[in-house]
């Protein structure tokens, strides 16, 4: 599928899972009125995610979905078996548990989509001087039963939180990823930021990855900034990203 893919470098994922413990301030609580996994025991079908994916007219700006002129590319939204196999997967490191890795193994999204921040790109080299953004949003989406769905956030949130940390150089540069605070959505969240230089050093990425469980369903949502140029600063604060997150969660079924 030829989207700009969420990297897994060195071992690290990049896609990175999260769900925070009882003591922890981003997550839900499970008061009336809150959603809890046992409350929600209608499980979406892949069409009705595909439905609730964020689109071009979602946020603020001019984006445009990304359609790939690929026999394999999602074009509503809706993954097929045959096109899983070509949407970026988490890789752990060595320091995640086998529970942790059966997860990822099992992991199977059922809709996807990309969209592009409409711009100059300053990656065409007839552009000159390499400078400015590259900017995506991906989300992924999975429904199950509710309290399947918990058990594989946990396991991979176990899995990918023991990956935090620097990682060297693979087919990009080094880069180090850290936890991100998320809004209080859903019945569990967890958010990193990945920051990663690209080979050469001409351009960094930043990786605002969040993850959330909300009853049956389960979103990843990538906000993606490639900066290059001197002097270049990032387009998004962290207010911006918690306003992606909020919006997507806000359309779930």
């Amino acid at each position: 599928m030829n989207v700009r893919p969420v990297l897994a470098l060195a071992g690290v994922a990049v896609l990175l899972l999260g769900g925070c413990g009882s003591d922890d301030p981003d997550r839900a609580s499970d008061s009336p009125g809150s959603p809890s996994s046992s409350s929600q025991t209608t499980v979406p079908t892949p069409e009705q995610l595909a439905a609730t994916l964020v689109s071009a007219d979602t946020y603020d700006g001019t984006w445009t979905v990304n359609v790939p002129p690929d026999e394999q590319a999602v074009t509503d939204g809706v993954v097929t078996e045959d096109q899983r196999a070509f949407l970026p997967r988490i890789e752990l490191c060595g320091k995640a548990s086998e529970e942790s890795r059966a997860a990822v193994a099992a992991l199977q999204w059922q809709a996807f989509r990309q969209l592009d921040q409409t711009e100059d790109d300053p990656i065409d080299m007839a552009a000159g001087d390499r400078s400015g953004h590259l900017v995506f949003v991906q989300e992924f989406l999975m429904a199950g039963d509710p309290a399947d769905v918990e058990a594989t956030f946990e396991a991979l949130r176990d899995g990918l939180r023991a990956c935090e940390g620097d990682f060297p150089a693979g087919m990009e540069g080094p880069g180090t990823t850290e936890p991100m605070a998320v809004p209080p959505v859903g019945d569990d969240r967890f958010g990193e930021l990945t920051t990663m230089e690209e080979a050469g050093g001409r351009a960094y990425w930043l990786l605002h990855t969040s993850w959330v469980r909300q009853g049956p369903v389960l979103v990843n949502l990538q906000v993606v900034d490639i900066v290059m140029g001197k002097g270049v600063r990032p387009v998004f604060t962290a207010t911006d990203v918690d306003a992606f997150l909020t919006t997507a969660v806000d359309r779930l079924p």
